[in-house]
Parts: C-alpha cells; sequence; structure tokens
C-alpha cells in the first residue's frame, strides 16, 4: 500500500461559501476533524476554528452561507463548529470522487496556504487507486502532492497503538481484500469471520484508519519522496479545473 498527501487549491478561493464568509469575518479555518457526506447531498461535519464568536456567528448566520443547523463549542483555546450544510457542486464531486476509490482518509484535514484555502488531505491506499483519484481530482480543482510513500500495514511499528481487537479486525480485513480494488468485501463477511456486527467491524477501520493514518503523518515511512520522483504521479497530468 502507499500514502500520500497533497493540497487542494479550488480556484474560486473556496470549497463552500460558508468558509469564506467566515474568512471575510475574520476568522482562522484550522482543522476538519471528520465529515459525512449524506445521500440528501447535505454535509456533516466538525471543524476546528479560530476567532472572535460574534464573528463566527454572524458568518454562520448569513443567509449565503446555506448551513441548517450548528453548535459551538470551546476547547483548549479553539472553536469547535459542529454543523450541516449543502454542499456546492464542486464539494459534492470532490466527495464522489473519493467514494468511488478505496483510500483511506486521515482526519485531521488541514488548512493551510497564505489565505488560508487551501486544503492538506492525507491518504492510504494503492497504487493504482490513489494515481486514479489523483487523476479524477485534477480534472476539477488544483492538486499539489507533498508528500509520497510506501505504506505496509503489516508493520509492527505502526500497529503500536492499536489493542489486540484493532489488530484482529485489521488483519482480517486485509485477508478478506477490504482494501482491494474492486472492493468486493462488506462489513458483514469481515464481521461473519469475528462473530460480531457488522456496525462494530466499522467502527474498529475507522477507528484503525484514523490512528494508522495519523501515525504515517507524524513519523512517516522510511522511503518518503517527493512527487517529482514517484510515479504515482505518471499519467496524470493536470488538467483545466471547473470554476464552479
Amino acid at each position: 500500500m502507499r500514502y500520500v498527501t497533497y493540497v487542494l487549491t479550488p480556484e474560486r478561493g473556496y470549497f463552500d461559501p460558508g468558509e469564506q464568509l467566515l474568512r471575510d469575518h475574520g476568522v482562522t479555518l484550522q482543522t476538519i476533524q471528520d465529515l459525512d457526506y449524506l445521500t440528501d447531498g447535505t454535509i456533516v461535519t466538525r471543524r476546528e476554528i479560530r476567532g472572535d464568536r460574534d464573528a463566527i456567528t454572524r458568518a454562520l448566520e448569513h443567509p449565503d452561507a446555506n448551513i441548517l443547523e450548528y453548535s459551538l463549542s470551546d476547547v483548549n483555546g479553539s472553536t469547535v463548529l459542529q454543523m450541516q450544510y449543502e454542499a456546492t457542486d464542486l464539494t459534492q464531486d470532490v466527495l464522489e470522487i473519493h467514494q468511488r476509490h478505496a483510500v483511506l482518509p486521515d482526519y485531521p484535514m488541514e488548512y493551510t496556504g497564505p489565505d488560508n484555502n487551501q486544503l492538506r488531505i492525507s491518504q492510504i491506499g494503492s497504487e493504482s487507486e490513489l494515481q486514479s483519484l489523483i487523476a479524477e481530482t485534477r480534472r476539477i480543482v488544483d492538486v499539489e502532492i507533498e508528500r509520497l510513500g510506501r505504506y505496509n500495514p503489516a508493520d509492527g511499528e505502526r500497529l503500536l497503538d492499536l489493542t489486540d481487537r484493532q489488530r484482529e479486525v485489521l488483519s482480517v480485513a486485509i485477508e478478506e481484500g477490504y482494501y482491494q480494488e474492486p472492493r468486493e468485501v462488506t462489513y458483514q463477511d469481515i464481521a461473519d469471520r469475528l462473530e460480531c456486527s457488522a456496525g462494530t467491524v466499522g467502527q474498529h477501520l475507522r477507528r484503525i484508519e484514523s490512528r494508522l493514518m495519523s501515525t504515517v503523518a507524524t513519523g512517516g515511512p522510511t522511503d518518503d519522496t517527493r512527487a517529482t520522483g514517484d510515479d504515482l504521479t505518471s499519467g496524470t497530468e493536470p488538467k483545466p479545473h471547473s470554476s464552479r
């Protein structure tokens, strides 16, 4: 398996208008802690932001923000924003591309760039899946690859933070081919071997994926390389992207 860290830069300066309204009100976007793309085209997400509480509220309640509901809480000097909002076409397209590929997303995702309008993402997957994902994503938004490397899920050092049960779940998922392309294995297939529920398998795998990705992002594999020297990006020349 491989890992990749890359930065997305939307041509118009934002993925969703709520982001830009927050920036316009002097709010700094820090991270996306988690994100769920619902079947009705809305997104439920938790983000870490920093700014004046009144300014945050004014931005979120602006009619152009397309926010259905939200809540705010203070944690360690930052504000945690939980909200459900209507996704733009660009955001929906990016998320649907990711859903079509067998890759493991890392959380948190990080806002970066001089204008706080870029998003840094790390993911794990097979070389072919990551290459296809990047190629498709580049058709609609600018992608700059920052870091590439090999990732071996059997490497004991990177599993030190997993419980025995999590190691067992991950081992069965790999043996069953859950991370192969095309993916033909479901949570239920894994649950049948482990004698537990599909929901339990899903919870374990989400926690495992988040923990492993955090380990890779901070520690990194031994053969880390820049994008210019790796064949992951071969054949994925950027194409003009949409201005939606």
